[in-house]
């Protein structure tokens, strides 16, 4: 399809228009920081437009952009009648391939009736491809392909693709800052879930090796990508201070006992967050948790604590925490002793975390700046 870049354009839709605004404040300092300019914004009710001469390098920017629900790919027209419809047949003549099409317009301009302009235009459109075996289609639900276009206050908007984003709210819209420990799986999935929600995170990451850790900062890169900010500071902490690296149950358990004592006494946040959860961890260490939480003050946030679905996406670990979830506390004979080593330690322990504030494109994009982040550890 030949594309005029004049008339081009990207449909932005926020995951609520009460964000709007904020979406679009991210959306021009994101592309503003991937050198992508923009000429023109059109604010409407459910979403607003961009143009710009860079639409594919944008649409991949913004696919990971906080906030948006979705991005649609247009051309867009004036807001005629005739020109309306003429769009929608040529765009429907170049992408409907033997197919069941249905139209479907929505109008935030009260001049135009969607009904009567998706009557006209599928009247012409079946007889432009008349010569074809695409019929159209009584329903949307029993289309293979649906042509959608949006009526707005000045222009009009004929889609040709649509891209889902990643949801959630933009980076930091509820302002408030909670702690959070990177140390397994869960804990990312629980990074991305508070940050998707609109808290800020305080991040503490924990790690065995050099190894471990740019796995771990690649990770939070994919995650925080989608924000506005520049730089992310980042706290470290080495786990051989603490603790030897060996596979088992027990071994596991220490670690997640860790994360709580760190949770409640190493940090000034009053929120915290623990990645834990009731289909796959222990009760009682949930329970423990909780109350070790609630001694020091704090208030813990578990973001998948009812969450059966992700066990799904955690492959070959989820065998091995499913077996946890039956571990019972009596079998853990030296919890005590363990927990009381580990309270002794915290203070040593505060005095080898390491903090850096990091350029966020660099945590994927550089290797090199890892290592140097590494090298000073």
């Amino acid at each position: 399809m030949n594309r005029d870049n004049k008339e081009l354009t990207l449909l932005i839709f926020p995951t609520s228009t009460a964000i709007i605004k904020d979406v679009k404040l991210s959306t021009i300092k994101l592309l503003k920081k991937n050198k992508v300019s923009i000429s023109k914004i059109i604010m409407e009710q459910n979403f607003f437009s961009l143009y710009t001469k860079k639409t594919i390098k944008a649409l991949t920017i913004l696919s990971s952009c906080f906030g948006i629900k979705k991005i649609e790919i247009a051309y867009s027209t004036s807001n005629e009648t005739k020109s309306i419809v003429n769009k929608i047949v040529n765009v429907g003549k170049k992408t409907i391939m033997n197919e069941k099409f249905f139209i479907k317009i929505f109008s935030e301009n009260p001049n135009f009736v969607a009904r009567d302009l998706e009557f006209i235009a599928t009247g012409l459109l079946i007889d432009k491809l008349s010569s074809t075996s695409s019929l159209p289609s009584h329903t949307e639900y029993s289309a293979n392909k649906i042509l959608k276009s949006y009526i707005g206050k000045s222009k009009s908007y004929i889609c040709f693709k649509s891209i889902d984003g990643i949801g959630g709210m933009t980076f930091g819209y509820i302002k408030k800052k909670v702690f959070i420990i990177v140390y397994d799986q869960y804990s990312i999935y629980c990074l991305k879930n508070i940050t998707l929600r609109g808290f800020i995170p305080d991040i503490l990451i924990l790690f065995w090796d050099y190894v471990d850790l740019k796995k771990k900062l690649i990770s939070i890169h994919a995650i925080l990508n989608g924000t506005n900010n520049d730089k992310v500071k980042l706290q470290l902490l080495q786990l051989s201070y603490m603790m030897s690296k060996t596979k088992g149950i027990k071994s596991h358990f220490l670690l997640d006992i860790l994360v709580i004592h760190i949770c409640s006494y190493m940090t000034n946040l009053i929120d915290v967050i623990l990645p834990f959860n009731l289909f796959v961890h222990p009760l009682w260490l949930i329970e423990y948790s909780i109350n070790t939480c609630k001694q020091k003050r704090k208030i813990p946030w578990f973001p998948y604590l009812f969450e059966d679905t992700l066990t799904i996406n955690l492959d070959k670990n989820f065998q091995f925490l499913k077996s946890s979830f039956d571990f019972n506390k009596g079998n853990f004979i030296d919890f005590k002793e363990e927990r009381n080593r580990i309270r002794k330690k915290l203070p040593e322990l505060k005095k080898n975390i390491k903090t850096f504030y990091v350029q966020i494109k660099s945590l994927n994009v550089r290797p090199n700046y890892i290592d140097n982040i590494l090298n000073s550890i």
